[in-house]
C-alpha cells in the first residue's frame, strides 16, 4: 500500500480507524511496515460530553454459533511489547504511528488494537473498562457506543456505530469493541465495517477475542 492511498482510499477502512482512532487523519505517517516513530503529539481538541457506558440486558439463548473468520496461523506481535492478536487471512498489516492496522482485501473490514497503561493493576470495574473504551475512541468522527455486555471478569464487549466522511459524502460505520484488563494495561480491540462488512464483524471478533493478550 502507498501512502498516497491514505489520502484517496475514499471509503476504505484504513481512513475511518485513523478517523475513530485520533479523530484528524493528517496528523499520522501511514506505512505498512513497523513504525518505530512515535504518534505526532496531538493538539488539546474541545472538550465533550463523554458518553457514559450502560450495561445491555442479559442476551438471548443462542440458536446459531458464530463462525470465526478464518485465521492465517500466524500472530501479530507489538513491536512496543503490549500485546499479540491473531491475524485475519488475507488481511493486510499496516501502520498509523504506533497503532496496528489490519484491513481486508475489499477495504469493508478492518481491525486494530490499542493498549493503555494504568498506574496499578488493581481490578477495575467491568462499567470502568467499558468507560476507558469509549473515551479512547470517543473523538472518532460520529462515534457513538452501544451498551455493553460483560464477557467476564474483567472483560466488556459493546457495539459502535460512526459516519464517514470524505469528499462530501458519509457512509455508515459499525462494528464493536472488546475491552479487557491484562495486569496494569486495558486491552481494546476495535472492529470496523462498512455497511457491506457488517456480516462479517461477529465472526471477526470470535476469531480475534482470545487471541488478544498481553506480551
Amino acid at each position: 500500500m502507498q501512502p498516497k492511498r491514505l489520502k484517496i482510499i475514499g471509503l476504505g477502512l484504513i481512513t475511518a480507524l485513523l478517523l475513530l482512532l485520533l479523530g484528524n487523519i493528517d496528523r499520522l505517517p501511514f506505512t505498512n511496515i513497523p513504525a518505530e516513530s512515535a504518534i505526532a503529539q496531538q493538539t488539546t481538541p474541545t472538550p465533550t460530553p463523554t458518553p457514559t457506558p450502560e450495561p445491555a440486558p442479559p442476551p438471548p439463548e443462542p440458536t446459531n454459533s458464530v463462525e470465526p473468520l478464518p485465521l492465517s496461523g500466524s500472530t501479530f506481535k507489538d513491536p512496543q511489547g503490549r500485546f499479540e492478536v491473531g491475524l485475519i487471512q488475507d488481511f493486510s498489516v499496516g501502520f498509523a504511528g504506533n497503532f496496528p492496522l489490519f484491513e481486508s482485501p475489499d477495504g469493508n473490514l478492518a481491525y486494530t488494537v490499542v493498549a493503555r497503561y494504568r498506574e496499578s493493576d488493581r481490578a477495575l470495574p467491568e462499567l470502568a473498562i467499558a468507560q476507558i473504551a469509549i473515551e479512547i475512541f470517543e473523538r472518532g468522527e460520529g462515534f457513538k457506543p452501544g451498551n455493553f455486555q460483560t464477557l467476564g471478569t474483567g472483560e466488556v464487549q459493546m457495539p459502535w456505530t460512526g459516519t464517514l466522511k470524505i469528499g462530501g459524502r458519509s457512509q455508515p460505520m459499525s462494528g464493536a469493541i472488546v475491552a479487557r484488563q491484562a495486569g496494569n494495561q486495558i486491552l481494546v480491540l476495535l472492529v470496523s465495517a462498512t455497511a457491506a462488512g457488517t456480516p462479517n464483524i461477529e465472526g471477526a471478533v470470535a476469531a480475534l477475542s482470545d487471541t488478544l493478550q498481553p506480551l
